[in-house]
């Protein structure tokens, strides 16, 4: 069989390839410049699938077989130099900039990643989807496209050889590629919501994409011509399909699923537009600057994400200039190693074997010892990765809450028997005790400052509350988790009976959660009348203020990292919350129910911040930490704060 022209070099194709690494950096960078830019890589599995499969097709008109050898010698010499140029450097710099568990999870994502399966590893290992916070501060995380690539080319030989010898129509050709293409795109449309990560990340919910342009090399291979302006059309109609892709597409769309099938349609189109003849398009992108970008884009994309990773790990704001400079390093990088890396050893005419041991195996276990030997000197917590006794103090000063055993936080809540717990009782022993601290997990973290209270003005506290649920009596809200809905109907039939055995009621939640859902306001403003006429005194306590972008482990950064600023990284300027005015002014309607913030301690006209001086006191956006609570209290008594006057008459009230 003659071979079809189109096996030879493509510029437009390289033109295509700048266009997907741009718009993959630019999103990284900031995904408001380009909310669809992370397409990029389905446009890379488009041309991946088109390229290698074209390929596999010359060699089987050729040889009538594949030498599956030399296949995976090619791979190995194209992926892993430039592949390996990146890991190391990543690793080394993670060595002297990574707290231990970050530094744990680098060494285990290196393994994977060289052996392509980082996307296995980040969908099974790791609590987080692509898109999710503090996803873009994983170093590696990039790499979960190369494992499906790589893992597709496993099979995929094999089927085209099958494909080419047995299967004489084109019609039959396409037909089995086409039914993977459809059950594929189905399956990852299906379960985008239900199981966003696996969609994302893993081969069956991607191949799609990959084998759409395998059946587009399937089709130029058999002779299939699309003539005259016909292919214009196709170039246009392919790259407005991108750009508006691009432009229209975000991370909260269906994608790998309906979402991706434009941005694939596009690239698509404008590599078959492109077969016969260079289109006006297909000149386009084949600018010098385009096919120069094209051909170091796997490095590019190599070397962006983790400069960028890095940057946010160190809280390092990605604004223009900084921006600039990423884009710079991530290009002179990947041009040393275009030249320097990937040409000289893709060249390289060595045997199969000695590929396999020199570009392979010795790698391998280059990259194994590093990572080995680093997880083993964590676990064993060796003093040269890390200053434990520093590390270990952070650790345990600012975490959740309910991790504290008098803390008495549940998650299901299942009798009623549970109030009377000894462990939640303070003093400890304290068998009848005058105030009683309930609501869900913003009532909970007050426990560290009402401790301090209680020793101060000398009252027994019980605290009983249970997480994500709003404090209304016989609540049946239908919008309460699942998780959380049956312990939370029984604690909230029982909690309010339970409250009139106390002096005082002390109750918290995140109000500005429950404040937009339907009923709660007035079922609130109810269950505080109720509460007002069978107790003395009621408290309400204010939500905290919330930081969006806070990162507990700034302070823990900071032990490596010396010029993070986390005192003011996190600061933000004062906002209403009025969801705590609602709650200022049910208040106001009763003699016996006051309104407690700690506003003030957090917050000046300049604004407010989650750090006391150089201490922080939240563990996560709206939650305090107990040992932060507990600083707060502290200062409120050290600066006399009028809010401390809804405690002054626990002084004098009687135990029950």
């Amino acid at each position: 069989m003659q071979l079809h022209p189109t096996l030879k070099y493509r510029s437009d194709i390289d033109g295509l390839r700048a266009i997907a690494v741009l718009s993959v950096i630019l999103f990284h960078i900031n995904a408001q410049w380009m909310p669809g830019g992370f397409l990029g890589v389905d446009i890379f599995f488009v041309i991946s699938g088109y390229l290698i499969t074209l390929i596999l097709t010359k060699e089987v008109d050729e040889t009538h077989k594949i030498n599956i050898s030399n296949f995976y010698k090619r791979r190995i010499k194209r992926i892993i130099p430039a592949l390996l140029f990146v890991l190391i450097p990543t690793f080394l710099v993670g060595l002297f900039f990574l707290i231990p568990t970050d530094l744990l999870a680098l060494s285990k994502s290196m393994i994977w990643a060289f052996f392509s399966t980082a996307n296995i590893y980040f969908f099974s290992s790791v609590d987080t989807g692509y898109f999710s916070l503090g996803s873009n501060e994983l170093p590696l995380l990039h790499l979960w496209s190369l494992g499906v690539e790589e893992q597709f080319y496993i099979l995929w030989p094999f089927v085209v050889l099958i494909l080419l010898k047995y299967v004489h129509t084109l019609r039959n050709r396409i037909l089995f590629p086409s039914i993977l293409f459809i059950g594929s795109l189905v399956w990852a449309h299906l379960i985008i919501d239900s199981n966003h990560s696996f969609a994302y990340y893993m081969l069956p919910t991607r191949t799609w994409e990959l084998l759409a342009g395998a059946i587009i090399a399937l089709l130029v291979h058999s002779g299939f011509r699309v003539k005259g302006f016909i292919n214009e059309i196709m170039a246009v109609i392919g790259l407005v399909l991108i750009v508006l892709s691009f432009i229209f597409v975000s991370e909260s769309d269906s994608v790998p699923g309906l979402g991706a099938v434009p941005v694939i349609i596009g690239a698509s189109l404008l590599i078959l537009s492109g077969t016969m003849y260079q289109t006006f398009i297909g000149r386009i992108l084949s600018i010098k600057i385009f096919v120069a970008i094209g051909l170091i884009s796997y490095s590019a994309y190599l070397w962006h994400w983790p400069i960028l990773a890095y940057l946010r790990y160190a809280f390092v704001e990605i604004d223009i200039s900084i921006a600039i400079a990423v884009i710079i390093f991530t290009f002179i990088m990947a041009t040393i190693s275009y030249f320097f890396i990937e040409t000289p050893l893709r060249k390289n005419n060595m045997s199969s074997k000695k590929v396999a041991i020199l570009y392979f195996i010795l790698p391998a276990i280059l990259i194994s010892g590093m990572s080995i030997f680093t997880i083993k000197a964590i676990e064993s917590k060796s003093q040269w990765v890390f200053p434990w006794e520093e590390f270990t103090k952070f650790k345990s000063d600012i975490q959740s809450a309910d991790r504290y055993e008098h803390n008495c936080q549940y998650r299901r809540f299942v009798a009623e028997s549970i109030y009377n717990e000894e462990r939640c009782a303070y003093p400890e022993g304290t068998k009848h005790t005058q105030a009683f601290l309930i609501g869900d997990s913003n009532a909970g973290h007050y426990l560290g400052m009402l401790r301090v209270f209680a020793d101060k003005y000398g009252f027994s506290l019980q605290n009983t509350t249970i997480s994500a649920c709003p404090i209304v009596k016989n609540n049946t809200f239908d919008w309460v988790g699942p998780v959380h809905k049956v312990g939370c109907s029984v604690y909230c039939a029982s909690v309010f009976e339970e409250a009139k055995k106390y002096d005082t009621v002390i109750v918290g939640g995140i109000w500005s959660e429950y404040y937009k859902q339907k009923g709660f306001q007035k079922g609130l403003e109810k269950s505080i009348k109720y509460l007002a006429k069978n107790v003395k005194h009621i408290i309400l306590l204010a939500q905290v203020p919330i930081f969006k972008n806070y990162n507990f482990k700034c302070a823990m950064r900071r032990i490596r990292i010396k010029n993070i600023d986390c005192a003011t990284h996190f600061n933000h300027k004062l906002q209403d919350n009025i969801s705590n005015e609602f709650l200022y002014n049910i208040a106001k309607k009763y003699t016996n129910v006051e309104y407690f913030s700690i506003q003030q301690q957090l917050c000046s006209t300049k604004g407010c911040s989650p750090y006391i001086g150089d201490e922080p006191v939240y563990y996560n956006a709206h939650h305090l930490s107990l040992k932060g609570s507990a600083i707060i209290g502290l200062k409120m008594i050290e600066n006399n704060d009028s809010m401390l006057n809804v405690f002054n008459h626990l002084s004098d009230a009687p135990v029950r």
